[in-house]
């Protein structure tokens, strides 16, 4: 990806710590559009998993993990779904992984899967 681009990834999830521990641990008794696969399948009670963290720092370009709720303080509340994936650049943001593509996702290894294939794809 060319210099001066962040990919961000933003979480159906809120800052506050409380509510991220309740939903983590009720997972099946969260409605179906409250749930965020993304924070599931990076995140143990505990935090980030270790796969996931070397994964994004080795990717070689910036990422940002933000919140729903950081992402709409920051950008506005557009027509986004979340979880998603994002290239900034700038002010500009062009759409990475879409949420249903994320959503499929059954574990981290697919996400990683995902990230590599799409980002070979925007190298082109």
């Amino acid at each position: 990806m060319p210099m001066g681009r962040t990919l961000v990834f933003v979480y159906n999830t809120s800052s506050e710590v409380l509510p991220k521990i309740k939903d983590y641990a009720s997972k099946k008794a969260i409605a179906e559009t409250d749930r965020c696969n993304l924070y599931e399948i990076t995140h143990t009670p505990v935090g980030m998993k270790k796969s996931w963290k070397r994964f994004i720092t080795d990717l070689g370009i910036p990422v940002r993990l933000l919140n729903a709720n950081e992402f709409s303080s920051e950008f506005g509340s557009g027509i986004l779904t979340f979880p998603v994936a994002l290239i900034q650049s700038g002010k500009d943001l062009t759409l990475f992984i879409r949420t249903d593509e994320i959503n499929r996702c059954a574990g981290i290894e697919d996400l990683i899967f995902l990230v590599q294939q799409r980002y070979a794809e925007f190298r082109l």
